[in-house]
Parts: C-alpha cells; structure tokens; sequence
C-alpha cells in the first residue's frame, strides 16, 4: 500500500520579542499544485511576452523567407541568414530583429551594445544549436551489431546528447568512457568494458566517435531511429550566442547547443530578457589523460568579472549544468570584481543547478569580490531531476550552488522572495570565507523531502538535514526569519 504522502507546512512569523512558528498540514498533491499553477503562469506570460525594446540605432529585420541580397532595413525586406547577420557592421545602439515564427540553425557572434530581439506576431524566434533535424536530414545506417544504427552525416564537433521529439520522448544517454592505465576503459554509468559502439546495449544509449569516424551511433531497440521518432535534435559542441559588452538578447528562443546557450567572458552590461532556453549542454569541455570527461553546459553564463548583469523574466529548462551563472575559479593575479548581478522573475525547471556562482578558490588571491548581487521572485525547481541526471556525480544538484572550495566574498547580497522547490542533493548550497559575505535572505519558499539535505550552509559549509531544526537554521545563518518552509514526507 502506498503511503499517503504528506506535506508540513512551517510558516515563521515575526513576533514581537522572538521568532514564532505555525504548523499546517494538507495533502502534497494540492500543495504541490499550487506550485505547479503558479509556474504554468509564469511560464505563460514569458513564453507570450510582447516586444517592447525599440534600438536607438539603424534596425536590421532577418526572416526565414528573407534574402541576404536585401538592405534588411525593413520587414519588407528582410535579410536571411545567420551568416549574413555575422558579417554586419553594427554599431552601439544598433538592432538585430528576427520574425516570430521563424527557425535558425547555427550561431551568433554578437556587436558591442546591439539589441537581438523579434518582431512581428506569434512564437519567439528559434535559434537552434543543432546542425539539422536528424530524423529528416541524413540516415540512421544499421551496423554489425543488434540494434545499433549510425547517423551517416560526419560530425566532428562533439554532441551531447540527441533530444527526441522535441523532449517528449526524452533524450539519449551519452556514454562516456572512464579510462584506465593499462585496462580496458569502462561504460560511465554500468562500469561494464566499453572500448567502441560494439558494445552499445542499452536502449537509446548514444556513442559519439568524434575523433575517430566522427559518427555517431545510437542503440535502438525500437527499430530504426529515423522511423522511431519525429524529430532528433542534436546538441553538439558551441554556443548559441557569444555575447560582448552591453549586448541585450530578448524575446529569443534558444535550444539544442552542447555548450552554452549564452556565454561570455568578462563582460559589462549583458542583458537577457524575456527569453526561452532549453535543452543545453553536455559535449566534452576536456578530457583527463586518466578518468572522467568534464562536460559542458550552462544555459546563460559569465566566466569572468563582470558588472550590471542582468536576466529577467526568463524560462529556462533542461540544462546539464547551470540556467544562470557568474563565476571564476580567480587563478588570476589581476583583481575580479562582480558587480550589479540580479536575475528575477525567472522560471527554471529541471537543472542540475538553477543558479551557480563562485569566485575565488581558496589559493588565490583574497580580494576578488562581489557587490550588489540580488535573486529576486524567482521560481526554481527540480534541481537534478532533468537531463543533467546522467552526470556521473550525484551529490553536486542544488537550486542554488556557490561551491566549498571558494571565498565567494560578497557585499550587499540579497536573496528573497523565490520560490526553491526540491533538489535530489542540496536544496540549497551558499557558502563563503567571511560571515559578512552571507547573503541577507527574506520572505523565499522552500520546498523540500523531509530529512533529506536542506544544504551546505555557512562559512564551515555544514551540512544540514530539512527537518523542523532547518528554519532556526536559516534565521542564525542568513537572517531569514518570514520565510515558508515545506516539508514533503513519503
């Protein structure tokens, strides 16, 4: 018999000499469904979200029925191609406008302070990272072995995972190989020998010889991939977009990419607004001589000092590693500074790590700072439950993550008024060098299993179960005194 779940429901209140708390109880399934209506509306108004940025510059329009011979000056006459919108002399001020409706296969190198947005009615412009629709594009060529096909198109750029029928029948499993000194290498996730796709058995489980035939090959135990399933989108190495200085991405749906959808290094005023992103990450960022493979894939990230970075309502999903960061390991003897971070309003669902930050190991240099940073109504969730699942190391998910090696030295740091539903590790994971750098955290939601881990807090970086001790927790360590904590118990 199943145990009916239950939820507890500790709301702490501000009395007038101390802290009180209140007790409620209700089934999980309403609980939860709150939670559910409330992001299915967020999610509602991004995805709908009208286009509001009018560029000071000249404008350029670009379609899918366009011709890169065009001015490009006007909807009348668009341009076409991403190539072509690449090769445009744009100035500060200047706008790039792609039609609602339209589909893009490639990259951009974004100008300095240039506004990509959309234009006229319906869906948010797509930008996919994926070469082609492999179900469409090229054959699934069955091999010598059982129930194993490969994809006849040469890919020599790294693929993180292939994504079926636009993620409603899910993705593929990357198998990566553990290398051994003088030993057979071994499957990452059975630790069965695993030396070629001679030895793919599982079913939808990917091998990408990158280096070698530069195919890539998938088991199928359904039959032919081609026939299987409508669309198989790849995710293969490189960004969507590669921001510069002042650049404001909107209104943009950017999926599909085995690195990140936004990257950047260093940066002054990055603006991302009312954007979709999904499905990003997984290709090799770089191989051990002896071990496991780091991978790729953050959906918006900074790596580098940076200064008024801002995202705002955003919907964000299916991402190997981080929707939204800021960090640097701070091996630099230069000062890194990070100043004016706010991400709010955002959606995010099914990350290893809705938001990550970092600065500063703790052999570098002491001074590197933030200032200014602020998480502000916010809906983060499911943290390890998407796609991300299949890294190797399980005890890394958290709805935030800042690290335990890193001083993460911070200054008016505020976190408030989100909404922090689950993670299969840490629901949380926000530590620091210094008591002042902790973040001020007011009013937020948590939402997490009873008993399991509430997080790594603090400057020791102690682990903490959720369970009725969690709240005084966070009131000593972060100051968070009207906050609602949720206790899910199976």
């Amino acid at each position: 018999m199943v145990k009916r779940t239950l939820i507890l429901a500790i709301f702490l209140l501000l009395a007038t000499a101390a802290f009180a708390q209140r007790t409620e109880q209700e089934g999980s399934s309403r609980t939860l469904s709150k939670v559910d209506r409330a992001a299915e509306r967020m999610k509602r108004r991004i995805l709908s979200s009208p286009t509001k940025v009018e560029p000071a510059g000249i404008i350029y329009y670009v379609s899918a029925e366009g011709d890169d011979a065009n001015d490009g000056l006007s909807p009348q006459t668009p341009l076409r191609t991403l190539a072509k919108v690449n090769e445009l002399e744009l100035k500060p001020s200047d706008g790039v406008m792609f039609r609602r409706g339209d589909v893009w296969r490639g990259s951009i190198s974004t100008r300095e302070g240039v506004t990509y947005s959309a234009y006229g009615r319906g869906a948010k412009p797509r930008i996919y990272g994926s070469p082609c629709d492999a179900a469409v594009e090229g054959e699934w060529i069955a091999t010598d072995v059982p129930n194993v096909y490969m994809y006849s198109k040469e890919l020599s750029n790294d693929v993180g995972t292939l994504v079926f029928n636009g993620g409603e029948k899910g993705c593929a499993f990357k198998v990566m190989k553990v290398l051994r000194n003088g030993l057979p290498a071994l499957h990452i996730d059975t630790g069965e020998v695993f030396e070629s796709y001679r030895d793919l058995k599982r079913d939808l489980d990917l091998y990408h010889d990158y280096r070698g035939a530069k195919r890539i090959y998938l088991c199928s135990t359904e039959g032919n991939p081609s026939e299987r399933f409508n669309s198989i989108e790849l995710l293969t190495h490189g960004h969507i977009i590669y921001a510069t200085n002042g650049v404001h991405i909107d209104n943009l749906c950017l999926k599909y990419c085995g690195s990140h959808a936004i990257g950047s290094g260093t940066n002054k005023g990055l603006k991302v607004t009312n954007c979709e992103i999904g499905w990003i990450g997984g290709s090799i960022q770089f191989e051990l001589p002896e071990g496991r493979p780091c991978r790729f894939g953050n959906a918006i990230e900074i790596y580098g000092g940076c200064e008024d970075f801002t995202i705002d309502n955003c919907y964000i999903y299916q991402v190997y590693d981080a929707a939204l960061t800021h960090q640097h390991q701070g091996d630099t003897q230069q000062l890194l500074t990070m100043k004016n971070v706010s991400y709010t309003h955002c959606l995010v669902e099914d990350c290893v790590y809705a938001i990550e930050y970092f600065l500063g190991r703790e052999d570098t240099i002491k001074e590197h700072y933030m200032l200014n940073i602020l998480f502000e109504n916010n809906i983060l969730r499911r943290a390890g439950m998407g796609w991300g699942s299949q890294r190797p190391d399980k005890i890394t998910p958290a709805i935030i993550k800042s690290w335990s090696h890193h001083n993460n030295r911070a200054f008016n740091y505020h976190i408030r008024r989100n909404i922090f539903d689950r993670s299969t590790f840490d629901l949380l994971n926000i530590g620091y060098r210094d008591s002042y750098s902790a973040p001020r955290m007011e009013r937020n939601t948590y939402i997490q299993y009873l008993n399991a881990d509430g997080g790594h807090l603090g400057q020791e970086r102690t682990l903490y179960r959720y369970d009725e001790a969690f709240p005084a927790v966070m009131e000593r360590i972060f100051g968070e005194t009207k906050g609602k904590y949720i206790f899910i118990e199976k």
